[in-house]
């Protein structure tokens, strides 16, 4: 009697335990790296598909305003429901490109109308929209939110372990890495690259009325000997407000003092530009995953920041996973699917990006025939250029 009823009990203790196991496995577990733009839209695809997810938010800061291009836009509207940030965008309704010529007087290159070809384009602000994903992620139960940064990743057999800036240990299977290109992440996959380049930006706001009115529904683009600068109205705190950023020749130079009686009603004389490292790959091609790591957004692919597709490319592999997802793939099957997919498109991003920055920061006798090629045939070089990156998906 005794025998059989340690042998009972013995066999409810495996049973109970194979149980828990088989729980445990079948429990999609995700640990997120980072808590920005590109973090809070994985956490909101994975959620829904019924991943429980940990995320080490660190310190993340946002500033200024994001533009949403058309193929952003698309991709933007199968992740959340557009009616309840659409008082929050600024849509533009046509581009300018100009340029300060040499008697310091404001020409006309090109004109774009973006109505015509009923492209959705316009800005939003990025705490907005980062946050409007983070309330959508959080809609659902499943995400435990951390603090705290991870400074460390040490690989193990069939898991890693992810040591925070507290010295704590957690392990992890299944990892995407949207820390940054300079992130930790990127690190462990790639270790250290010296193919990373850095292109200092500056950005400010703007507040006031005159300024707004002068960029309300376009995007501009003012070429400047020393750089060029990108104007767009936005909504920044629920004020209307206009964001301006200056790509300089080179990183040792600052924003000009324009002096100019027109452009300063535009680009006010006081503004509080803040400067950043937008930070790329040039011409590596790297791994994006290793041993469950995946890396997503600009930790995968960081492209020259000429052509606005940072964030918009986060919006369009975000919906990409989404499909993948919903077709019943498992974590590894997507990230495999992923990276034969998209390789090609971010390789062509990364291509004309480079050209279209070539093209606005052209020198001596270029700059000569980049504006005859603005003024004569402006529509055909934009469309060349820019429809393979506006161009929308079918996700369905």
């Amino acid at each position: 009697m005794l025998l059989n009823f340690i042998f009972l009990n013995l066999t409810i203790f495996v049973i109970k335990q194979i149980n828990r196991n088989f729980v445990e496995n079948m429990r999609k577990n995700l640990t997120i790296i980072g808590g920005g733009f590109a973090s809070w839209i994985a956490a909101s695809v994975f959620a829904e598909n019924g991943y429980f997810i940990d995320i080490f938010e660190g310190k993340k800061e946002s500033f200024g305003s994001q533009q949403i291009t058309p193929n952003g836009w698309k991709a933007l509207s199968n992740l959340i429901e557009t009616k309840t940030i659409e008082k929050y965008f600024e849509p533009f309704n046509s581009i300018y490109i100009k340029k300060l010529n040499a008697n310091n007087n404001l020409e006309v290159l090109y004109f774009h109308d973006l109505l015509e070809q009923n492209y959705i384009y316009g800005s939003i602000e990025r705490k907005f929209i980062i946050n409007s994903f983070k309330n959508h992620a959080l809609k659902n139960s499943a995400i435990k939110i951390h603090k705290s940064s991870i400074t460390n990743i040490i690989s193990n057999n069939n898991y890693n372990e992810l040591i925070n800036d507290k010295g704590q240990i957690y392990e992890a299977k299944l990892i995407i890495g949207s820390d940054g290109i300079n992130g930790i992440s990127k690190k462990f996959v790639v270790g250290y690259s010296n193919f990373i380049k850095k292109k200092k930006i500056y950005r400010a706001i703007s507040f006031d009325e005159s300024a707004y009115k002068l960029s309300k529904t376009i995007l501009q683009v003012l070429i400047h000997l020393n750089g060029y600068y990108v104007i767009y109205p936005t909504i920044i705190n629920n004020k209307k407000a206009t964001n301006y950023i200056f790509v300089p020749q080179n990183n040792n130079t600052e924003p000009p003092s324009l002096n100019h009686q027109i452009l300063n009603y535009l680009i006010p004389e006081d503004l509080d530009w803040k400067s950043t490292y937008a930070s790329f790959n040039d011409g590596e091609k790297t791994s994006i995953y290793k041993n469950g790591l995946f890396l997503f957004g600009d930790s995968g692919f960081a492209i020259p920041p000429h052509t606005a597709q940072a964030g918009n490319q986060i919006l369009e592999d975000a919906v990409y996973i989404k499909k993948l997802l919903n077709e019943n793939y498992d974590f590894y099957e997507t990230v495999d699917i992923f990276i034969k997919e998209r390789y090609l498109k971010k390789d062509m991003l990364a291509k004309k990006s480079k050209i279209v920055g070539e093209i606005l920061n052209a020198q001596k006798l270029t700059k000569y025939f980049r504006d005859i090629a603005f003024k004569t045939n402006g529509s055909n070089l934009i469309n060349k250029i820019m429809d393979p990156i506006w161009a929308t998906e079918n996700y369905e």
